[in-house]
């Protein structure tokens, strides 16, 4: 009776295998643990459920791939871990560094990524024109980010937080000099904060690394890679990416 039990828990999979002839078809199949960070509005919470561009897109392409998935928001430190120490973890919008390269398989580039130092308007004190004139500063970045890691390349003080949200507020307080942030979600911190724009004052432009991307971790098997990837470029050639980047004032990838 027992032996019954289990040949029919097991019987379906292994019919699956036979199906598709690999075991790593069938584990192809498995659903994807997608995980982001809240980084409006690239991602964010709206009635519940995870939204933004980068989750449409996201979306989007999982649809076309047929593959079932779970969205999750996490501080970004986290949502990093999951995603370079788990199995089927598919992580978004991350950038793309030399650190990371061989960290992840790297599906798609889904938006451009251009980030600016700002600081408080009144704060006439603060001038920076060269990475040399950051030197003083202490520079708020998330924990994980890779603004953190390219403040240390760049021997600058990055003081820490789980999340964007607490760097703008470091920076009204008065308790940080600096934050790196987008002009996109710049705007939509000070809303979620209750901070207004008009306090603060957009400065140099940091160096470019890479723009955002989707990548999957490691143990994400070969043939579900292959399908996102696919599944990616037919969505970058469709009129579908214009259509969301447009819906969120999002420059479009060239």
């Amino acid at each position: 009776m027992v032996f019954i039990n289990i040949l029919d828990k097991w019987l379906p999979w292994l019919a699956a295998v036979i199906a598709c002839g690999t075991v790593s078809c069938a584990l192809a199949a498995a659903p994807l643990t997608v995980v982001t960070e809240e980084f409006a509005p690239y991602s964010y919470v709206e009635r519940g459920e995870v939204s933004g561009y980068s989750t449409e897109v996201v979306r989007a392409a999982l649809g076309r791939a047929g593959i079932d998935y779970e969205i999750q928001i996490y501080p970004w430190a986290r949502a990093l871990q999951m995603a370079t120490a788990r199995p089927n973890v598919l992580i978004y919008s991350i950038v793309r560094t030399p650190q990371r390269e061989n960290q992840f398989h790297w599906i798609a580039t889904i938006a451009p990524r251009n980030v600016y130092l700002y600081k408080l308007a009144a704060r006439q004190d603060i001038q920076t024109h060269t990475l040399a004139d950051l030197k003083p500063y202490r520079i708020a970045a998330n924990r994980g980010d890779v603004v953190e890691e390219q403040l240390h390349q760049l021997g600058l003080t990055a003081d820490l937080s789980a999340k964007d949200v607490f760097s703008l507020q470091k920076l009204v307080a008065g308790r940080v000099d600096l934050m790196v942030a987008t002009e996109l979600s710049i705007n939509n911190l000070c809303l979620r904060a209750n901070v207004s724009c008009a306090l603060l004052e957009r400065g140099m432009q940091m160096p470019e690394i890479s723009g955002y991307y989707v990548a999957a971790s490691l143990g994400t098997p070969a043939a579900t890679v292959q399908r996102l990837r696919q599944a990616f470029t037919q969505l970058h050639n469709s009129d579908a990416m214009r259509h969301i980047a447009d819906k969120y004032g999002i420059q479009p990838l060239k």
